[in-house]
């Protein structure tokens, strides 16, 4: 009897170290500092590598201020510019536009309309087409166009100088797409008043005033908000 028990004590001693040998040890290796670094209970191993790449991948705010400023600064003259006599009324009454009556842009023939547009080029100070038009396809709806449009609807059909002369695009451009020093705002308004309120007179002899291309509730942001066109 006591020899059984001896054999079965042996046998459960080799079963229980071959099972041990199998799955390994009971006991935990001693974790290492790699162990530490890559988990930290809560998160996947890679969680915190990938939270770092997209955290250096954000751009920093410093550099987008600077990148607005600069733009900024591209898009503003040193000084507004005066209002000035246009120098195409010459060439307007060549291509045929009435200048008592003049049409919307959009409604002069395809004729008068190809020889119109070397005119604004020149009285916005581009050297190409393209900056108005889709490079290959002229056809195609730009916001560019979309504001040339609104600006010959209101400004260049409805209003005319002090003296009731023709008032066109190089009257406020001048040779320059942008016209407007907006930084100090009392300035700009003083300008304005004394520019464009003072210096200029509707055709329908109508009184100008600043309503008159802002609109009664006095909107500044004429292109986005009076005409629609969003940035």
């Amino acid at each position: 009897m006591a020899a059984r028990v001896k054999h079965a004590a042996l046998a459960l001693a080799l079963l229980m170290s071959a099972f041990a040998g199998a799955c390994g040890s009971s006991t935990p290796p001693p974790e290492t500092a790699a162990d530490k670094n890559d988990f930290d209970g809560e998160s996947s191993p890679d969680e915190g590598k990938a939270t770092a790449d997209a955290e250096g991948a954000k751009p920093a705010k410093p550099e987008k201020a600077a990148e607005a400023h600069e733009e900024e600064a591209h898009e503003t003259p040193a000084k507004s510019t005066p209002l000035q006599a246009t120098k195409f009324e010459a060439d307007l009454k060549k291509i045929g536009i009435n200048l008592k009556k003049i049409p919307a842009l959009e409604k002069l023939p395809a004729a008068q309309k190809k020889k119109v547009m070397p005119l604004l080029q020149k009285a916005l100070g581009y050297d190409t087409c393209e900056g108005c038009h889709a490079e290959g396809d002229f056809k195609k709806e730009t916001r560019d166009m979309k504001v040339a449009r609104e600006m010959w609807r209101n400004f260049v059909v409805p209003l005319r100088s002090e003296s009731g002369g023709t008032l066109f695009c190089d009257s406020c451009h001048a040779g320059n797409e942008h016209v407007l020093n907006r930084k100090d705002k009392k300035a700009l308004q003083a300008f304005m008043e004394e520019e464009y309120q003072n210096k200029v007179a509707r055709a329908n002899k109508e009184d100008m005033e600043c309503g008159t291309c802002h609109g009664d509730a006095m909107e500044t942001k004429i292109i986005e908000k009076l005409w629609n066109i969003p940035k």
